[in-house]
């Protein structure tokens, strides 16, 4: 009976061990996923898009603006402050159609995308 009980045991600790290493990983591990936008919206000329976002701590990502089949349209680093950040591209050059604003990690382990439409 002792045979049968411990690889049963086993094989808990070790569900056990990987849930706690993804929940150290995805609360802890991964600052750049509690950055948050907080705003990404159009001015009311259509001529601005205005971006606020929140951050954990000081660093730079990469904003890019592309069109909904993927075209990028605007690429920039962004740095950020602790805390409330405000960034903004402009649109008035841009034709009516659907935006997709994405903020990445330069290293790309992590992305934030928000998507918009110009009338």
């Amino acid at each position: 009976m002792r045979k049968v009980l411990t690889p049963i045991f086993s094989l808990f600790l070790l569900v056990g061990l990987i849930n706690s290493t993804n929940a150290q990983q995805s609360e802890g591990g991964d600052n750049y996923s509690r950055i948050k936008l907080l705003s990404a919206k159009l001015d009311s000329n259509k001529t601005v898009l205005i971006v606020k976002v929140d951050a954990p701590y000081k660093d730079s990502v990469e904003a890019v603006l592309t069109h909904s089949i993927g075209w990028v349209v605007e690429k920039k680093k962004v740095v950020l402050a602790t805390g409330p950040n405000t960034f903004s591209f402009n649109t008035a050059q841009l034709a009516e159609g659907s935006y997709r604003l994405i903020l990445r990690r330069y290293e790309g382990n992590w992305s934030l995308t928000h998507s918009f439409k110009k009338d």
